[in-house]
């Protein structure tokens, strides 16, 4: 069975969680003992791992190692839990979707997609605007080389991001319209669905701050990609507070409600003078001089 060795890791029975992420991108350089990855994000879904040759060699068949291939086994502080995850695979549907329907399906009140899917999808351009502003630069400085893949692969979390804002919502969807349902049992629920719109926070501050590298580089397709690519960062962060605005709302936790608000803001905040900043200065280079 694959293993995979976590410092600090909480399960989370009600849910189905694993309240610990993982960060997505290549911080883990391959390694399977991850006690020194910096836990940025708090969950990643995390399937995948090769399965040891040993499996063969006790002459298991290939279903009988396909099945094994669903299970992890995870080793925490208190104690190791073996995860199914043959039906924790998020079922893609919006994320694929063509434009002209996931938007109709956006303005569907009987639909799923909500302001947290619509600011992945928006986290989603801003990182590919960004990578196209340090593209269209076609250098071989290596920093640069590894800023296109940093948001690169953003890029691809974030699209990843469209089905599974709305996985996250799930439980809460469930459980407010379970009259068995008690307030705690919502909390825990709407706990799990904040996760994702503060994560989305984070990155998109971070897609931002990247931007820099390229502020006063290239010409006009970088100049434009660069400041579309602040403007959309922001307004994924702006989708995402509205998202948990309503999940403060609906929360009998009033200090965990104020937490998840407030973290969003303050993140924003950090970053007001910077975006400030690159706007100004994309803006500028992008204005005709007056003859």
């Amino acid at each position: 069975m694959p293993e995979l060795h976590l410092r600090v890791t909480k399960f989370d029975e009600k849910t189905g969680r694993f309240l610990c992420r993982i960060w997505p991108f290549p911080q883990t350089n391959g390694r399977r003992n991850l006690d020194n990855v910096p836990s940025v994000v708090l969950y990643s879904y995390y399937n995948n791992v090769c399965i040891s040759a040993r499996g063969y060699a006790r002459g298991e068949t290939e279903d009988t190692m396909a099945e094994e291939k669903k299970k992890i086994m995870i080793h925490t502080a208190s104690g190791d839990h073996v995860v199914d995850m043959s039906d924790k695979k998020p079922k893609p549907k919006f994320g694929v979707l063509p434009v002209s329907d996931y938007v109709a399906a956006v303005a569907d009140p009987d639909a799923q997609p909500q302001a947290g899917s619509v600011g992945a999808v928006v986290a989603a351009l801003a990182a590919a605007m960004g990578s196209l502003a340090v593209q269209a630069l076609r250098s071989d400085d290596e920093a640069l080389r590894q800023t296109a893949e940093e948001l690169r692969q953003m890029t691809d979390y974030m699209v990843f991001q469209i089905d599974e804002e709305l996985r996250s919502r799930e439980p809460y969807d469930k459980r407010r319209n379970d009259p068995t349902a008690t307030r705690n049992d919502l909390d825990i629920a709407l706990r799990v669905a904040s996760d994702i719109p503060n994560e989305v926070v984070y990155i998109m501050c971070r897609c931002i701050e990247l931007m820099k590298e390229v502020v006063d580089k290239g010409d006009d397709l970088t100049a434009c990609s660069a400041l579309a690519a602040v403007h959309l960062s922001v307004a994924a962060i702006r989708c995402m507070q509205a998202e948990l605005l309503s999940y403060a709302k609906e929360m009998d936790d009033d200090v965990f409600g104020y937490t998840i608000v407030r973290e969003a803001e303050l993140n924003l905040a950090n970053h007001q003078e910077l975006i400030d900043g690159l706007v100004e200065e994309l803006t500028r280079r992008l204005t005709r001089e007056k003859k």
